[in-house]
Parts: C-alpha cells; sequence; structure tokens
C-alpha cells in the first residue's frame, strides 16, 4: 500500500470515528439513517480524499450525503477562552490588556489556527505576543439541528432532524436485526429460506410495508405475512423504540 493512500485511510477512520462520536454523544444509534454527515478537515488534498471515499463513509456512518463544509462556522459557534493561570502567571500585569486583545481576534480563524497546533500572534499597545495553543481554550457551540464531534482541525457535523421517512428505515433496520437473531435462536443455516411473519404496532408495520424489499432480502424471506405466526414457528415479541412486534420465522 503505498504512502499516500495510507495517509487516506488514517484520514477515513479518523472521520468515521468522529462520526461515531457525535452520534454517541446525540444518543442516535448507527441503525437510525441520517440525511448528512459533513466534515471539516485540516487540508485541500484532504478535502479531496472525503468526495473520493464519500460512499465508505456514508455506509460506516449510515448517512444519505457526505460532503466537506465550506467553513466549520457552518456547523458550530467558535468562542476563545484565555486562560488565566497559564497567560496571567506568564504575563502578569500585561494579562488584561492580552486577555481583551485575544477576546477581540476573529473567533473562527483563530480557534481552528489553535486547535491546529499553532500559536497565535496577539498585537497589544505596539507589540506583538506569542500565544501558545494550551494557553487558550477554544470552545464549540454546534448550531442547531447538528451534533459535532471535533478532533483538533478535525471535525464531523451529522444532522439529527428525523424525517418521517428516515424514522421508517430505522425502524425497518432495527426491525431486519430482530428477525437476524431470531434467525440465530433457531439455528437456521445462513443460507437457509424462511416464511416470516410479523403482528407488529401501527408505525413498525407500516414502516416493515414500506421497507418491504429490504426486509425480505437482508433476512432471506420467500413470504413476508402480515399476522400472528402459525403454530410450530419459531417466534419471539419484542419491544424497540417505543413499538412492539412479535415475530414468527419458519424454514421454507
Amino acid at each position: 500500500m503505498n504512502e499516500s493512500l495510507n495517509r487516506e485511510m488514517e484520514l477515513v477512520m479518523k472521520l468515521a470515528s468522529l462520526g461515531h462520536s457525535a452520534r454517541n454523544q446525540a444518543a442516535i444509534k448507527v441503525r437510525q439513517p441520517l440525511s448528512e454527515a459533513a466534515f471539516s478537515v485540516a487540508k485541500l488534498d484532504e478535502a479531496h480524499a472525503v468526495a473520493l471515499y464519500g460512499d465508505l463513509l456514508a455506509d460506516e456512518l449510515n448517512v444519505k450525503v457526505v460532503r466537506t463544509l465550506g467553513s466549520a462556522g457552518e456547523a458550530v459557534s467558535y468562542s476563545l477562552n484565555p486562560l488565566p493561570k497559564q497567560l496571567g502567571q506568564k504575563y502578569k500585569s500585561e494579562y488584561p490588556a492580552i486577555r481583551n486583545a485575544i477576546l477581540g481576534l476573529e473567533p473562527e480563524q483563530t480557534a481552528r489556527a489553535l486547535l491546529a497546533g499553532s500559536p497565535i500572534q496577539v498585537p497589544v499597545n505596539g507589540k506583538t505576543y506569542e500565544i501558545l495553543p494550551e494557553e487558550v481554550e477554544v470552545r464549540l457551540e454546534a448550531r442547531s439541528g447538528l451534533t459535532v464531534a471535533s478532533d483538533g482541525p478535525y471535525l464531523c457535523a451529522l444532522k439529527i432532524d428525523l424525517t418521517p421517512e428516515l424514522v421508517s428505515e430505522g425502524l425497518a433496520r432495527e426491525f431486519v436485526r430482530r428477525v437476524q437473531d431470531l434467525r440465530k435462536q433457531a439455528e437456521f443455516d445462513i443460507a437457509d429460506r424462511i416464511r416470516l411473519f410479523f403482528q407488529a404496532t401501527p408505525k413498525l408495520a407500516g414502516a416493515v410495508e414500506a421497507y418491504r424489499d429490504y426486509v425480505m432480502g437482508e433476512t432471506l424471506t420467500v413470504e413476508l405475512v402480515a399476522a400472528q405466526p402459525p403454530h410450530g414457528a419459531h417466534s419471539t415479541t419484542v419491544e424497540f423504540d417505543g413499538e412492539q412486534v412479535t415475530i414468527g420465522v419458519q424454514k421454507v
């Protein structure tokens, strides 16, 4: 594997990890599809890698669209907090003026430099002070409708507004997982075709019907029946996401 590909794969893994962290912060499981993941990266060639491996990131994070942010400010607002312990001890009586000068800087550009590990130059009363990244706390606040995770200059923003279609798809995916669990409990072979019965609360039943082809394809179902499982079928009743379903499977 060449060095360029190595770097790209490391970047993809880093961004995927940030995406999972953002999901965890919002307590949204991976089986729930989301509309978009947007990334902020450190360099132009990394933005190219996001475009190149967008499908891979979309599959890993279960999102419909992957893109790069024109600016991290699209997803978060930045604020700067000069740290009094470090700066006060270092600059003594000059600290208040330096603090005010830092707070007067453009927040996003300054924050991005600090997060990348670069010092910033702060002019005060005709003198220029070099302020180190560890001397200023960078605070991020996600914009409405987003959840974010960051690591230095890298950031992932996930849109967490769920449309009825996304909710329905999430329910169908969770239903598939429960069917797969029941197949294992029944000790079916991985290639066995099945007849699948289900009786669910209305919202979940609608989701299963809306994603009927997906459900049947994932579970190797040749017949999907919206009815109570017959006698002799392997069956279970489960609850998830506020819904309830009784599932039954028979080997064909």
